[in-house]
């Protein structure tokens, strides 16, 4: 199961330098990453690890973002979710870059909170 958006990145979201928040991406690869899990369980999620978060080059203002998150593992209640952040800059020869990359862990949960287990037929595409 997959999960995508675009995002340009405003000044606001950036430091005096002009480079983007970490903190600002890493919410953006939250909220999409929890759109793939959500999918493919079927269910509310909650995040509950974020590991190995490498910023491979700078995101700068301007820079439009494209994030794009895949369920790469299904367990009994969890769901493990690579997400990559794809950086363009309007003009320039290098296209669309990889800026950052990560691994989110999401676990479905029901109306009180509680883990649920993934129903069977929800392994990832």
């Amino acid at each position: 199961m997959e999960a995508r958006t675009l995002e340009l990145v405003f000044p606001e979201h950036t430091n005096p330098m002009g480079a983007a928040f970490g903190g600002f991406v890493l919410s953006l690869m939250d909220k999409v990453g929890s759109y793939a899990a959500a999918r493919q369980a079927k269910k509310p999620v909650v995040t509950v690890a974020v590991s190995g978060v490498e910023f491979k080059v700078p995101i700068r203002t301007g820079d439009l973002l494209e994030v794009v998150a895949r369920v790469v593992r299904v367990g009994r209640t969890s769901l493990t979710v690579e997400v990559e952040v794809y950086k363009e800059r309007f003009g320039e020869e290098d296209g669309r870059v990889l800026a950052t990359k990560g691994v989110l862990t999401y676990v479905a949960v029901n109306e009180k909170g509680e883990p649920v287990p993934v129903e069977a037929h929800a392994g990832a595409d």
